[in-house]
């Protein structure tokens, strides 16, 4: 599925990925290059230990740990000396910004590179921001999540309160300039640059929406996107995001507003959930379980096992007496945590498609620099000892949204065009979009045949675009536009899965 889980965000590594923007620019101290150099005998290092699951970080375990010479020394020493040849005569080392410290984030990384676990890396002071950031979606900002690959930036969300919404902006919108800069071939640093700002301050967005231009001049502010909840269909409705700080609290707000209208019934939305805080799934499960009930267990390398119950429980509080949740292929880690405990505890029914399957646990070893090395310690179990690791959870009620959540979005180069009878990959998202918005009932396997064709000029008629077979970039960006907006305005009847985890709750199975 298209995730959409991104906040005013661009990719740093890969041009289809979206990952949170930066809200400071670090810079190395050249001092760490001379430190290396004075350090040859015992070294004592305080490290902050955090146990964390898949995108998250638990700041609620600290101890120190004391280190001194041990047999590993003779390869620490070869790589010292590897180090300093590197800083004196490495002629590509101009090209670095802090090659000091930069060398060493990459030895670093290189070590963890190949070692078959996916969740044990080593995370600067800007990765380990950015990650926070992400888990929270607490920041000052404008309230948008957006596409954004090889010079598409399309709006896929506005969140609701947010200064973006009350400006005009809509999802599906394509972001053309920010403090009138043309950002299409911008840098994605400097996107963010002209993005982010303190509360309170201006920043002029233009969008093309169906390709007019249209500029808003939009005040910044602080902009929480954790949780959001409504009602639909008389049933309470909450979807969250990541398992953040004080996610409890404002998932609270909305039970109570659900309780207060009468609301009994209610549906969980995880889907594109990748995780969180450990406090966080602990917070939460004293809505939903009685105390004592478990939640989840660690299972060590030691073979040693611990347990977390649910303390000081406030399941009397929200009595629902119907829930169902939801996932997705997204949806990981402390999602899938809340997503067993309640279908093994409660009996909660889980509604959409096989979810991620990530099992393990990892331990955060921060360092005074603000760097960090996340590593695996434990498997985590459910209440009754299932792991899904590398499985995930499968749903009892399997439901798919349309194809075209789960055909991979092509940006083509500005001077690419597809005629027909090409095939290509683009082709097959051409195709599921037109399938979707109702122009297409043909074929969608990547050949461009005649009745594509003729589906993309009625639509290139309908929004008075040039009418030829041509697919490029345009044509592209402009179907995802498409599929964005009609999704976002016509969610309730095009939500599928959602429709059938409400029917399950109001049917009580």
């Amino acid at each position: 599925m298209v995730n959409y889980n991104h906040i005013e965000v661009i990719s740093l590594k890969d041009k289809n990925k979206k990952v949170s923007i930066k809200l400071e620019r670090h810079r190395w101290p050249d001092e760490i290059a001379k430190d290396q150099q004075k350090r040859r005998k015992a070294f004592k290092i305080v490290i902050v230990i955090i146990v964390a699951f898949l995108l998250g970080t638990q700041f609620n375990k600290i101890s120190s740990f004391a280190g001194g010479p041990t047999e590993a020394h003779a390869g620490v020493e070869r790589f010292d000396r590897v180090y300093r040849d590197l800083l004196a005569s490495w002629y590509f080392k101009t090209d670095m910004d802090h090659p000091e410290s930069e060398m060493i984030d990459n030895a670093i990384k290189g070590m963890l590179e190949k070692n078959g676990d996916q969740h044990t890396s080593y995370m600067t002071q800007e990765e380990m921001n950015n990650l926070n950031e992400s888990i929270n979606m607490n920041f000052d900002g404008i309230g948008v999540q957006y596409y954004a690959g090889n010079g598409a930036n399309i709006i896929t969300r506005v969140f609701k309160g947010s200064p973006a919404e009350g400006a005009g902006l809509l999802a599906g919108d394509v972001l053309s300039k920010v403090a009138g800069v043309e950002i299409k071939t911008v840098d994605r640093e400097k996107i963010q640059e002209l993005i982010m700002g303190k509360e309170g301050t201006s920043v002029k967005v233009e969008v093309l929406r169906d390709q007019k231009p249209i500029e808003f001049d939009i005040k910044r502010g602080k902009i929480n996107a954790l949780v959001w909840g409504g009602i639909r269909d008389g049933v309470g409705y909450i979807e969250i995001s990541s398992f953040g700080k004080n996610l409890a609290d404002a998932t609270k707000l909305y039970l109570d507003e659900f309780l207060e209208q009468g609301i009994d019934k209610l549906v969980i939305d995880l889907r594109d959930n990748g995780g969180g805080y450990l406090q966080a799934i602990e917070d939460i499960a004293r809505i939903f379980f009685d105390n004592d009930e478990i939640v989840y267990k660690e299972d060590f390398m030691n073979h040693s096992e611990k347990v977390y119950k649910v303390t000081d429980s406030e399941k009397d509080q929200y009595p629902f007496k119907n829930i169902a949740v939801l996932i997705n292929e997204k949806s990981a880690s402390a999602s899938e945590v809340l997503t067993l405990a309640l279908q093994e505890n409660r009996g909660v029914q889980v509604v959409g498609v096989n979810s991620y399957g990530k099992g393990t646990v990892q331990t955060q070893h921060e360092y005074p620099d603000k760097s960090a090395l996340k590593v695996t310690i434990a498997k985590w179990n459910s209440p009754k000892g299932n792991n899904i690791h590398g499985t995930g959870i499968k749903p009892d009620v399997e439901v798919k949204l349309p194809a075209i959540f789960y055909t991979n979005f092509v940006v083509l180069d500005d001077s690419k065009e597809i005629h027909v009878d090409a095939v290509h990959e683009a082709v097959v998202y051409t195709q599921n979009a037109l399938k979707f918005l109702g122009y297409h009932n043909g074929r969608t396997d990547g050949y461009y045949d005649i009745q594509t064709s003729e589906a993309l000029m009625k639509y290139k008629a309908n929004l008075n675009l040039t009418i030829n077979d041509t697919i490029d970039h345009s044509v592209q960006e402009q179907l995802y536009s498409s599929v964005v907006s009609e999704w976002s305005s016509n969610r309730n009847a095009r939500d599928v899965q959602l429709q059938k985890a409400i029917e399950v709750v109001k049917n009580g199975k």
